[in-house]
């Protein structure tokens, strides 16, 4: 399984998964080999590889997204000239509430559960794959569960770096805001599975394409707009996600599953950043979510990850 970037949209998983091990009556733990996580993707697949129920983390969500996105007057000026906006505080918090602090704490060089987080290791320039005992063996990462969530959730003008070791850390989004390719090849690599018995779940965020209209003549943006306007970061991690779906597609066939519910027009709105945590967002994500449901809950390829 693989879960996809995306701030507080990752309630769309969280709440389709939760659905699912609802609906089939088992835990997503109990069901995949891998379980991949970018950004909030990687603290669901956290979650989910500690059998935390989908449930709770579709709570957790909802409980902590407020104070982690709290907004307010200057949220904008202090993201674009001053500093990162939000503290990954209330992140640390939610980790720590939700896996609880011994699992958090546990070295991934340590943990039995196949997990996978990825990240940009902002001093190096590289990407960085977290990977557990249960994936990697005695090549796992000697981080912590909780730091290398925290390293995968630090969106450039979102939040600070995350410090590991003598390193700085960056979102993974920015490189695999969608990790689909990393677990199918660690499937291939550590679990020396052969690609015809590879099947991949993979879900979304609910998010709206990026980009803008076309215009007669080529635009010239700033640095100002690209990141104020037009959503540079978003735009960046979207493409990827695009590239990496496409060649999932082509390599798996159909055996690659995505989930994912673009909103309508007028849901977009609510939902247009990463990090708009308000009652509209909630409510639209759920909505989106319920969508997906009732257009794959009876589909044999999802069914087949749960009952199989």
């Amino acid at each position: 399984m693989a879960l996809s970037g995306g701030g507080y949209r990752g309630l769309f998983g969280a709440e389709f998964l939760a659905a699912c091990e609802s609906k089939f009556n088992v835990r997503c733990n109990n069901r995949f080999d891998i379980i991949s996580g970018t950004s909030i993707g990687a603290l669901l697949a956290a979650g989910l590889s500690a059998s935390v129920p989908a449930t709770t983390l579709a709570a957790t969500i909802k409980d902590y997204g407020p104070s982690i996105f709290a907004r307010g007057i200057t949220t904008s000026v202090k993201q674009l000239v001053v500093a990162a906006p939000y503290s990954p505080a209330p992140i640390l918090e939610a980790i720590r509430k939700t896996l609880g602090k011994p699992v958090a704490a546990t070295l991934l060089s340590d943990y039995d559960a196949p997990l996978i987080i990825t990240a940009v290791n902002y001093s190096t320039g590289e990407t960085s794959v977290f990977r557990s005992k249960g994936i990697a063996g005695k090549a796992a990462s000697a981080v912590s569960i909780e730091d290398a969530i925290l390293a995968s959730a630090a969106a450039p003008t979102f939040f600070p770096t995350k410090k590991i070791g003598p390193s700085e850390y960056i979102d993974g989004g920015l490189v695999a805001n969608a990790p689909d390719i990393i677990a199918l090849l660690d499937a291939l690599n550590f679990c020396h599975a052969r690609m015809e018995e590879v099947y991949q779940l993979s879900i979304g965020t609910a998010s709206r394409r990026q980009g803008s209209a076309v215009h007669e003549k080529s635009r010239a943006p700033g640095s100002f707009s690209w990141i104020a306007r037009r959503g540079l970061i978003q735009t960046i991690m979207a493409a990827q996600e695009h590239l990496v779906l496409s060649q999932m597609s082509s390599l798996l066939r159909n055996r690659f599953l995505r989930i994912d519910e673009e909103p309508a027009q007028n849901q977009v709105k609510a939902i247009k950043s990463l990090d708009l945590a308000s009652p509209a967002a909630t409510e639209t994500l759920q909505l989106l979510a319920g969508k997906a449901w009732e257009g794959h809950k009876t589909a044999r390829p999802l069914r087949d990850f749960f009952l199989r």
